[in-house]
């Protein structure tokens, strides 16, 4: 079934307080104009205070294959525009985002011209004006969703003015998201079973995340009940737990919408050599909306312990799409 996707863009919530080498963006009357990448709010950056390099973070759904992201470059400051034309040329700059890492803490992967690619490097802000745009695309086919990416973009070159000594370099946070990301009611169309104990049964209904695992998968995360896990929500006796070493990753056929599953950490994983198989005796198949988004979708699947992947728990469950992560 083809499915049409949206594209999305959230930006974070953190200040930034940099080492200040101009005025700030978008300065104030009597400052210089620079030539800067252009924050629209620049209270929305969302690296560390300490950070070299500012960032923006952005969640995006591919509507495409090659996936418009356009970035703006700015002539800031009290000044109407641009004195004359003036050609700006960017440049990927990879080795940003090791600093950038150990600044924040973080391990981004950059995104290099494999994956992000450039109508032009070089844009004009033109005379009188303010603002030109890079035009870029991501590519999916050679985005890994498993990985969450940093574009390093740098001005390198300005033909007039002076370039910012602060946000002439950015990292631009790109972390991509699935149609099947979302918020989930998860519900029980049979009673759960676990055969070692009686006492642990099923926790239903539940809201429950699905996160992009890949291009056409989601693992489920109890971050709203009682754990913030990949892991599956149980009731022991009358209180909740979870299983641990255990959450499944479900991959929806794009054309079917069939079901498979496997452990999110891995097979036979922890002490228990924990493992996810489907059981084929249920519906294991999503439904879609006219529009071509996940509506809901059942699956029946088994966890296993041991090299003989012995059935222990088995599950039957819908999943219904409620709204965006």
């Amino acid at each position: 079934m083809k499915r049409y996707i949206g594209f999305l863009i959230i930006t974070g919530l953190i200040l930034l307080s940099s080492c200040v080498k101009e005025d700030p963006p978008l300065g104030s009357k009597g400052s210089n104009n620079v030539i800067e990448f252009y924050n629209q709010v620049p209270d929305l950056i969302t690296s560390l205070t300490s950070s070299t390099y500012p960032s923006y973070n952005f969640d995006l759904i591919f509507e495409e294959n090659e996936q418009p992201f356009d970035v703006e470059v700015s002539y800031s400051g009290a000044d109407a525009g641009a004195p004359q034309d003036i050609e700006v040329t960017v440049t990927i700059d990879p080795g940003m985002i090791d600093v950038y890492n150990a600044d924040n803490s973080l391990s981004l992967s950059p995104m290099t011209g494999d994956v992000f690619k450039a109508d032009s490097w070089k844009v004009t802000i033109p005379k009188g004006q303010k603002k030109a745009t890079l035009r870029g695309k991501i590519l999916k086919s050679a985005y890994d969703f498993s990985k969450s990416y940093g574009l390093p973009l740098r001005i390198t070159n300005a033909s007039a003015g002076q370039v910012s000594g602060n946000y002439s370099a950015m990292v631009f946070r790109i972390q991509a998201r699935n149609s099947y990301d979302g918020i989930y009611l998860m519900e029980a169309t049979s009673p759960m079973v676990d055969v070692t104990s009686s006492s642990l049964t099923g926790w239903y209904p539940i809201s429950m995340q699905l996160i992009t695992y890949s291009g056409n998968s989601v693992a489920l995360y109890d971050g709203i009940n009682y754990t913030n896990a990949y892991g599956h929500p149980i009731k022991s006796g009358t209180s909740g737990s979870y299983y641990g070493n255990f959450s499944p990753i479900f991959f929806i056929d794009e054309a079917t919408g069939a079901i498979t599953v496997k452990n999110y950490h891995g097979e036979l994983s922890g002490g228990f050599q924990r493992s996810c198989v489907l059981d084929p005796t249920g519906v294991n198949k999503a439904t879609f909306n006219p529009n071509g988004t996940v509506k809901s979708f059942e699956v029946s699947y088994i966890m296993t312990q041991g090299t003989a992947y012995t059935p222990r728990t088995f599950f039957h469950e819908k999943f219904t799409y409620q709204e965006p992560r």
